[in-house]
């Protein structure tokens, strides 16, 4: 197991979550990344935070950032990377997961009692390495707009930004053409590419971040056998009782048929008198 998670750490790209957050932690490429992506100058950063862990209730959902920041001019930008799933629902959330993320942010801002004016304007912000809606675009920017006039912006400070690494970047701007080949490819053709490439490399050589991640490697893992192990077992006991009540079905309708009444079959079966209705489909007898 160690020797599979070492060979796959040294392979880690820049589409891997855990590489992604250890090289944006770093505040003059987070500020780089935040500039390049987002259609305003980000000021000095203030904060920059890898898995920024937001839950404001114990009994609610909590979101982990990959790459949060805040600069000077009070701008939110959360950087997410979002890799191709083989599961169709994850695929289908995420416009829904945007917006809870929305939400959590906007909590963490503003505290109790606080003017919504304070708000602050937020980029969230997720690339994509595959296209999220299937239209060939390499960014699909969303704010908030009237259906009967398009010229009213709700200037809601909020901005969704999806990029898709999969577009063709033959005239897309420069710099961003580069950032999404290099995400899509490896291929550093530029500045800023040639430093996120040196600094992945680096990652790949930090004994630290390599333990950090076989810990996590192996948590997954054993996390994932033992979901499996879960979902066979209750597969099993679904099996059991759906086999149970298919033989009691069976059962109730035969006596049915034979003029039993729902009180007898029951006591017969160990059953509600509600349980026997629910399952016979034949004509009850009072």
């Amino acid at each position: 197991m160690n020797n599979a998670g070492t060979n796959m750490y040294e392979k880690l790209t820049i589409r891997n979550k855990f590489m992604f957050g250890k090289v944006t932690q770093n505040p003059v490429i987070a500020q780089k990344m935040a500039d390049l992506l987002t259609p305003v100058e980000i000021g000095a950063v203030t904060e920059v935070e890898r898995e920024k862990f937001l839950q404001h209730r114990s009994s609610s959902k909590y979101v982990k950032l990959d790459m949060y920041l805040e600069d000077e001019n009070g701008r939110v930008v959360d950087t997410e990377m979002q890799n191709k799933s083989n599961n169709k629902m994850v695929q289908e959330e995420l416009p829904l997961r945007i917006r809870y993320y929305q939400g959590m942010i906007d909590q963490e801002i503003l505290s109790s009692g606080t003017d919504y004016i304070f708000l602050k304007e937020t980029y969230i912000i997720f690339i994509c390495t595959y296209d999220p809606f299937g239209k060939g675009k390499y960014v699909y920017h969303f704010h908030m707009a009237c259906d009967e006039d398009e010229s009213i912006q709700l200037h809601d400070k909020m901005n969704w930004i999806f990029y898709n690494t999969t577009a063709d970047l033959s005239e897309v701007p420069e710099g961003i053409n580069k950032f999404l080949n290099y995400v899509e490819n490896e291929h550093a053709e530029d500045e800023f590419t040639r430093l996120l490439d040196k600094e992945v490399k680096n990652a790949r050589l930090n004994e630290e971040w390599r333990s950090e991640y076989l810990k996590t490697y192996v948590n997954d893992m054993d996390m994932r056998r033992e979901g499996y192990i879960e979902g066979e077992k209750f597969g099993i006991e679904r099996g059991k009782a759906e086999g149970e009540r298919e033989r009691d079905r069976t059962l109730i309708n035969q006596w049915l048929q034979k003029g039993k009444v729902i009180t007898e079959i029951a006591d017969d079966l160990g059953k509600s008198e509600e349980y026997v209705k629910s399952q016979g489909t034949f004509l009850l007898h009072p």
